[in-house]
């Protein structure tokens, strides 16, 4: 999962980076594409089926993950890294309440608890950033809403599809998509930013791969928590290549929003994991 995040972080490192030339939706169709590309031969390798048997569930995940998706991208060229990829970084908020309203899952107190301890990290950490960006924002928290529909879809469907499957829905739907939107303005890299999109397109395959792989081996509520070093990491890249500063408010807001997160994570699995 250590390794997930850092892949992670340096995905969105990337985007930033080819954002100052490139469009974030043209971004997206080249993320997916190599996605794509990528997973095609282990799905083949793996005898893995292509179509699945949720269809519609599979389709519901593929659709949510390219709306966070391109949602989060567009975020990334807006915001300061750190403060983006924390705000995507709600989704386990988003996770736990949809789960209650569609899973049936109950929530015990102290997730209770830190669902409202994360929501006061968001209102201190949108609060700092409001006066300029209300709408990038806004469209982070909804990427971050996107995303839980996105898990919540996949934890209803885990013993049933393989990941590998779930991921070519994934990346497959989103190039699908995205490349409709290039209509509104594509324009091809340079050398340089050939080299970020590529930064991309490796660090969300290997990053979906080994998160994915963690969670098979071993259970979410051990490995959950430690995919929060990806927002640290990006706070850090914000700060070293962008001079990007955060105030001491938004700064104890990402706090709260990372421990009360990495603590949905913890104890909204350890019943089961025990």
């Amino acid at each position: 999962m250590m390794k997930a995040s850092v892949c992670f972080s340096i995905m969105a490192m990337c985007v930033k980076w080819a954002s100052s030339g490139l469009p974030s939706f043209e971004i997206v169709f080249f993320r997916s594409l190599l996605g794509t590309l990528m997973i095609l031969p282990l799905l083949i390798a793996k005898k893995v089926s292509f179509v699945g048997k949720a269809h519609g569930i599979l389709l519901l995940r593929g659709t949510s993950g390219f709306v966070a998706l391109t949602l989060f991208f567009y975020t990334l060229t807006k915001l300061p890294l750190g403060t983006a990829v924390i705000l995507n970084y709600t989704s386990p908020i988003f996770s736990a309440i949809l789960a209650t309203l569609f899973l049936k899952e109950r929530p015990g107190i102290i997730t209770f608890f830190m669902t409202l301890i994360s929501f006061l990290g968001v209102y201190l950490l949108v609060d700092s950033r409001l006066p300029g960006s209300g709408l990038p924002v806004l469209l982070g928290l909804l990427s971050a809403v996107a995303a839980g529909v996105a898990y919540v879809s996949i934890r209803a469907i885990k013993h049933r599809e393989s990941p590998l499957t779930v991921i070519f829905y994934f990346t497959l739907i989103s190039t699908v998509g995205s490349a409709g939107l290039l209509s509104f303005g594509f324009r091809w890299p340079t050398p340089i930013e050939w080299l970020a999109l590529a930064g991309v397109g490796i660090g969300a395959f290997y990053g979906q791969l080994w998160m994915t792989i963690s969670l098979r081996r071993a259970p979410a509520s051990l490995v959950g928590p430690f995919s929060y070093l990806s927002p640290l990491l990006s706070f850090i890249y914000g700060l070293l290549f962008w001079g990007e500063r955060l105030s001491w408010k938004a700064l104890s807001g990402a706090f709260l929003i990372i421990l009360g997160g990495a603590a949905i994570t913890y104890f909204g699995s350890g019943k089961k994991s025990k």
